[in-house]
C-alpha cells in the first residue's frame, strides 16, 4: 500500500490515505464502476432510441406513402365516377371520337368534392365503330393525386340500351309468364315483382331466361313459397334455369338493379319529332304502312293514294303524328335497311312484320307512345276490312321480326278471344311496356313467344336511346401508354 500525505496545511494528525492498489474494497471504487455502467447503458439507450426513431419514422413514411396511394386510386376512381355519371345525363351517346373532358374542365385537374384530393379525366370515344347507332362505349382513363400519391385508372365502358333486352317491364310481370315452357336466352329486366311458378318436382323444363334483373328488393316471387332472392326456394318446385349461373348472382341473377325511367324514355321517343322533320319523314294521319324493301308505302284512307317514303342512311327515322289515331302495319316484302317507327297513337300489327336481324342489315324499331295491339282479323268476327296487301291477316301464329316499344302502354290483343285456337306471337327481337298486356287466354288469342336477337346487345334500332347506367367491360390499373399522352386518342 503506498500512503501519500496531503499539504502540511491539513490539521497535525489528519492524514487520508488513498487506496490505488485496486485491490480495497472502498465506496469510491464502486461508485466509479456504477458509472461506468450508467454510462454505457445510456450509450446503448441512445443507439436502441436512434435505431427506433429511425425505424419509427420509416415507418411512418412507409404508412404515409400507402396512405397517399390508396387516396390517390380513391381519387382516379371517383373522377372515373363522375365521368360516367355526366354520359348517364344524356339519352345519347357522345358525338365524335376525340377524346375530351369533363364538363367545366379546361384540360386541368379537377377536384374531388368531399376531399382535398384532385383528378384528371380524359374520355376516349371508341373509333371504329363500322355501323351507325353501334353501342361502342368509351374508354375513360383517370390520374388521381393525393399529397405524394399519384394513381391511375383506365376503364372501358358500353352504354346500356332499352334495346338490348329481350324483355323490358316497368311494372310487374305476372305469374304464367316464367313457367314450364318458358324460355328466354337474352336479357330480362323489371322495375317492379317477377313471378316464377312450376308444376313439375324436379327442374325439367323449369322457366330459362338467360339473365334477369329486378329493382324492388325482394322483387322475384315463386308461386307458393313467396319472395325470394334465391333462383330456387327451400321447398319449392321452381328452380330457374340456368340454376347454375344464376346461384352466383349479378349479372346472371340480380335482385338489386339500377331501375329504368320509363317516363324519360317516353319522352325522349316524343322529342324525335323534330328529327324526322328535319329528314323530311314527318307525317301525319296515316292509317296503314307496309314495310317493302327499302322503302314503306303509307295510304292516309282506304280510297287514298299510296304515298311512298325512300329509305337511306340518312332517312331513317319514320314519325308518324296521328294523335290518338291507330295506325295499322304489316310487311309487303322484307325491310332491308335499319328503321324506327315512331306513332304517337296505337300501332296495330296487322300482320306479319319481315325485316332483316341487327347483324345482316337491320334492324326495325317500333315504337308507339300509346299501344301495341294485335289486331283481330276482320274474317273472325264479321267486319270489313281493305283489299289486299292493306288488309288484315291475323287469324293464324304471327312472326314480327322488330323491337317493339311502348315505354307508356303495353303490348295486348285487341280481343284475347281470337284466335280461336291457341296461336303464337313470336317476337324476334325484343319487347319493351310499361305494364305486361294479355294477349289471350288458355285455349284461345295469342302466346307470346321471344327470340332474342343477339346482335342487338351491340346495335340498337336507329335513334334508340341508351340507358342512365353504363356497363363496365375491362379494368386496369397503371397501365403502361407506351410513351403516349393521356390525353391522345387511344381507343
Amino acid at each position: 500500500m503506498i500512503l501519500i500525505q496531503i499539504s502540511s496545511d491539513i490539521p497535525k494528525g489528519s492524514i487520508e490515505t488513498i487506496d490505488l492498489s485496486g485491490n480495497g474494497n472502498s465506496s469510491g471504487s464502486r461508485r466509479g464502476a456504477a458509472l461506468a455502467v450508467v454510462f454505457i447503458v445510456m450509450i446503448v439507450l441512445s443507439i436502441l432510441a436512434g435505431a427506433v426513431y429511425v425505424l419509427f419514422a420509416s415507418n411512418v413514411s412507409s404508412m404515409n406513402w400507402t396512405v397517399d396511394r390508396i387516396s390517390a386510386r380513391f381519387a382516379a376512381e371517383s373522377g372515373m365516377r363522375l365521368a360516367i355519371h355526366h354520359l348517364s345525363l344524356d339519352l345519347i351517346p357522345p358525338a365524335g371520337t376525340d377524346p375530351f373532358f369533363l364538363p367545366g374542365d379546361s384540360a386541368g385537374w379537377i377536384s374531388i368534392p368531399g376531399v382535398d384530393d384532385m383528378a384528371f379525366v380524359v374520355i376516349d370515344p371508341y373509333d371504329l365503330a363500322n355501323r351507325p347507332f353501334a353501342n361502342t362505349g368509351v374508354e375513360i382513363r383517370s390520374i388521381g393525386r393525393s399529397g405524394e400519391g399519384i394513381e391511375t385508372v383506365v376503364a372501358r365502358y358500353v352504354p346500356d340500351s332499352p334495346s338490348r333486352y329481350a324483355l323490358l317491364v316497368d311494372e310487374s310481370i305476372p305469374a304464367g309468364i316464367f313457367t314450364d315452357g318458358r324460355v328466354i336466352d337474352g336479357p330480362v329486366h323489371c322495375n317492379g315483382t317477377i313471378e316464377f311458378s312450376s308444376t313439375t318436382p324436379d327442374s325439367a323444363n323449369d322457366p330459362f331466361v338467360q339473365e334477369i334483373s329486378t329493382t324492388t328488393e325482394g322483387g322475384f316471387y315463386f308461386s307458393g313459397s313467396g319472395y325470394s332472392e334465391s333462383p330456387h326456394p327451400e321447398g319449392s318446385y321452381t328452380w330457374v334455369q340456368p340454376f347454375a349461373s344464376h346461384r352466383r348472382g349479378s349479372p346472371s341473377w340480380n335482385t338489386d338493379a339500377q331501375g329504368i325511367d320509363f317516363t324519360r324514355l317516353h319522352e325522349y321517343f316524343d322529342g324525335l319529332r323534330s328529327e324526322a322533320a328535319g329528314q323530311g319523314t314527318l307525317i301525319y294521319g296515316v292509317k296503314r304502312l307496309l314495310f317493302d324493301g327499302e322503302r314503306i308505302l303509307i295510304r292516309k284512307g282506304e280510297l287514298s293514294s299510296t304515298e311512298m317514303i325512300q329509305l337511306s342512311p340518312d332517312s331513317n327515322l319514320v314519325f308518324i303524328d296521328n294523335g290518338g289515331i291507330p295506325v295499322y302495319m304489316k310487311s309487303k316484302s322484307v325491310l332491308t335497311v335499319p328503321l324506327t317507327v315512331i306513332s304517337t297513337g296505337p300501332v296495330y300489327i296487322s300482320g306479319m312484320i319481315d325485316a332483316r336481324t341487327s347483324t345482316n342489315g337491320g334492324p326495325l324499331g317500333i315504337v308507339s307512345l300509346r299501344n301495341i295491339i294485335i289486331a283481330t282479323d276482320p274474317s273472325l268476327n264479321g267486319t270489313s276490312d281493305w283489299p289486299n296487301p292493306w288488309d288484315i291477316s291475323t287469324n293464324h301464329s304471327l312472326s314480327v321480326k322488330a323491337f317493339l316499344a311502348a315505354p307508356s302502354g303495353e303490348l295486348r290483343a285487341e280481343n284475347m278471344f281470337y284466335p280461336l285456337e291457341r296461336e303464337y306471337f313470336s317476337v324476334l327481337g325484343g319487347v319493351l311496356e310499361a305494364k305486361f298486356g294479355i294477349l289471350g287466354t288458355a285455349n284461345r288469342g295469342y302466346e307470346l313467344y321471344l327470340a332474342y336477337d343477339e346482335g342487338l346487345t351491340g346495335v340498337r334500332p336507329p335513334y334508340f336511346p341508351i340507358l342512365e347506367h353504363w356497363i363496365i367491360i375491362s379494368w386496369e390499373e397503371n397501365p403502361d401508354f407506351g410513351g403516349m399522352s393521356i390525353e391522345d386518342n387511344m381507343y
